[in-house]
């Protein structure tokens, strides 16, 4: 079912949860090693979606979105990176507990976003997108508002 979860599965899925966690800080800190290496600029965090723009209110619609076109959160988010790998220990316990959730095919609410024509912003659910993506997944169920109209 997720590709990168079987591929290090130890048949304990509170282990796996915990390894999984581990493995998605050591990609994070290996992306900023390599900026610093490349001398590029320190990494970023999500992009963040001004509250003045963002009209959160109207009609939300369930759909089936694309990870990698989530692009920023709400509000502003130092815990998780560009690529909403986890920055922090302090995401830890709620992460694994995402993780341990998919690991044993539990159910979880749909994350909620908001549509812009550049792409997705995280409304509620950062550690969901998080765990999705350190797993492998390709896309996760959500609830959405707004409109990506594309120009």
């Amino acid at each position: 079912m997720f590709s990168a979860a079987a591929a290090h599965a130890t048949g304990s899925p509170v282990l796996d949860a915990q390894a999984d966690f581990r493995r998605a800080r050591r990609r994070h800190t290996v992306a900023r090693v390599g900026r610093l290496l490349a001398r590029r600029p320190p990494g970023k965090r999500p992009r963040t979606l001004a509250t003045a723009t963002a009209t959160i209110g109207g009609r939300r619609r369930m759909e089936v979105v694309a990870l990698n076109s989530i692009i920023g959160t709400l509000e502003p988010s130092p815990l998780f990176d560009d690529r909403f790998r986890p920055a922090s220990e302090v995401v830890r316990h709620r992460w694994e507990r995402v993780a341990l959730a998919h690991r044993r095919g539990e159910a979880l609410p749909p994350v909620v976003l908001h549509a812009r024509p550049e792409g997705y912003y995280v409304v509620d659910g950062r550690h969901r997108v998080s765990v999705a993506a350190s797993l492998g997944l390709g896309d996760i169920d959500g609830w959405v508002t707004g409109t990506r109209r594309q120009t």
